[in-house]
């Protein structure tokens, strides 16, 4: 407490503050002190000049913390309160008192450290289907996202990449090995070879737009019951003005740093199910690498503390690692799940992102993301149904060509479409295998009866569509379809 600014210090008297406070306790980061207080947290910034920031005046930290508030109001408004002065009259410093401001608070609703989503990962607490949530969220806000144009986000990427590469070889042998760092290098110039033009069209169709810039775990909290993104970046417009992909990356990168590797690729299938954006996966596996580096070069930066050094340069190693993994795509192993509404189709297919980097593909999301294009077709008549697969089929291979597993979640009731999708793999040289799940009649009625009541289920087949499917249903006769009784388990492939 003695190294801190008298203004800051001050924040530890109660009587600083505007309203009775429960407890004191400081928080800090590189940038900012944090200043928890029961009900409410005061975040002030720290007079720091680091090049990609620079808080060393009053001015300064006052315009960032507006800025901050503005950014993050988009996200959390219930969170992100105001911003009020620091004040000192000669005497004693107040919060909105009198005198002269010599600091400026952003005020925030405090929340529990512990509802934290690193946390929740941490304790065991953590529950994937928030992930579905947050997908719908993100996803909305980046569709009413501010679209950029012309500011090069493509040569901006390859320059930090560049500049993450110039601190690994700093650490050398510390933090990474010399193979490692060549390694890494050579991926950078092989990318900006073949996806340069990628990445300037996707500036050119709105991909780039104004968003969180630094999602992950640690920056998502439950907050009214939902997983909560905030502390995105204000300091730099370069940082957090980027394709939507590079943001969704972030957090998909970060949970399988914490080992819940299925919590992140549930959150991008679903994320795409709201967007469609498949066609951008193959800039994906770029993004994921860039992410891992840059927690890699922060934990090399940081490890200037010496008490904190070795487990550190661990961190800054295990990032390293993961970014490795990144570089050459995988074989993908492609599956189709089919079934009658009901069978558990989607309980078994989100099973497969547990297992490796798998992108779920369901024929009830793509229907409806279809029928707001296409409101004039009936949403289960023959015409919608067809380019439900026609599309559903084209989001799979996008995802395989990138060098992700898939598997496509669909009744596949006609042989039609279990034939398109065997032809439309077999013509990209990827082999598809079917599963099928029997269930019971009794069995699918009252999923059904549950489902409809629930009202949380992105299907809106209820008992008329089964009795409908019923009607018509033969069961598949095909060799290569692997038949299953229940959904509770990946099967053994």
């Amino acid at each position: 407490m003695e190294t801190l600014p008298p203004a800051v210090r001050s924040m530890y008297d109660p009587g600083t503050y505007p309203h009775p406070v429960e407890d004191i306790r400081l928080v800090q980061t590189h940038i900012s002190w944090v200043f928890l207080t029961g009900a409410w947290a005061y975040k002030i910034k720290k007079p720091v000049d680091f090049g990609f920031l620079d808080f060393t005046t009053l001015e300064r930290r006052e315009h960032f913390c507006r800025r901050e508030l503005e950014l993050n109001r988009r996200f959390a408004p219930e969170i992100y309160v105001d911003v009020v002065p620091l004040c000192f009259d000669g005497h004693r410093y107040r919060i909105q008192g009198k005198g002269d401001m010599v600091e400026s608070c952003l005020r925030m609703r405090q929340f529990r450290e512990d509802d934290l989503l690193l946390h929740r990962v941490r304790q065991r607490r953590f529950d994937p289907a928030w992930m579905d949530l947050l997908a719908e969220d993100i996803a909305a806000f980046h569709e009413q996202a501010r679209g950029l144009h012309d500011i090069q986000a493509g040569r901006r990427l390859f320059e930090h990449l560049r500049d993450n590469i110039r601190v690994a070889r700093e650490r050398v042998p510390h933090a990474v090995d010399e193979a490692t760092v060549t390694s890494h290098a050579r991926f950078i110039q092989r990318s900006e070879r073949e996806k340069f033009g990628e990445l300037d069209e996707r500036e050119r169709q709105g991909m780039v737009r104004d968003v969180h810039g630094d999602l992950h775990l640690r920056n998502l909290v439950l907050f009214g019951g939902r997983p909560t993104p905030f502390d995105c970046i204000e300091f730099s417009d370069e940082f957090r003005c980027i394709d939507v992909l590079n943001d969704v990356a972030f957090l998909v990168m970060d949970c399988e740093a914490q080992h819940i590797m299925g919590a992140g690729y549930r959150f991008l299938s679903r994320y795409l199910e709201h967007t469609g954006d498949h066609a951008g996966l193959g800039l994906l596996p770029l993004y994921l690498f860039y992410r891992a580096t840059v927690r890699a070069k922060v934990a090399c930066l940081q490890s200037g503390q010496q008490r904190q050094q070795k487990r550190l340069y661990d961190e800054a190693r295990a990032y390293f690692r993961l970014a490795s993994s990144y570089i050459e795509p995988q074989k993908p192993s492609c599956f189709a799940i089919g079934g009658l509404s009901g069978s558990g189709k989607s309980h078994l297919a989100i099973k497969a992102c547990d297992r490796r980097r798998t992108i779920v593909v369901r024929s009830d999301a793509t229907r409806k993301r279809l029928a707001k294009a296409r409101p004039d077709l009936p949403l289960y008549g023959g015409q919608m149904t067809a380019l439900t697969y026609e599309q559903l089929i084209e989001d799979a291979l996008a995802a395989a060509r990138a060098g992700f597993d898939v598997v496509m979640d669909a009744t596949f009731l006609e042989r039609t479409w279990r034939e398109l999708a065997r032809e439309r793999f077999r013509r990209h040289g990827l082999a598809l295998q079917f599963f099928w799940l029997d269930v019971p009649e009794e069995i699918l009625r009252r999923r059904i009866r549950e489902r409809m009541a629930a009202k949380r289920d992105v299907s809106d087949a209820d008992l008329s569509v089964l009795e409908m499917q019923l009607a018509r249903y033969k069961r598949p006769e095909e060799g290569d379809i692997r038949f299953l009784q229940g959904s509770h388990a990946w099967p053994e492939t």
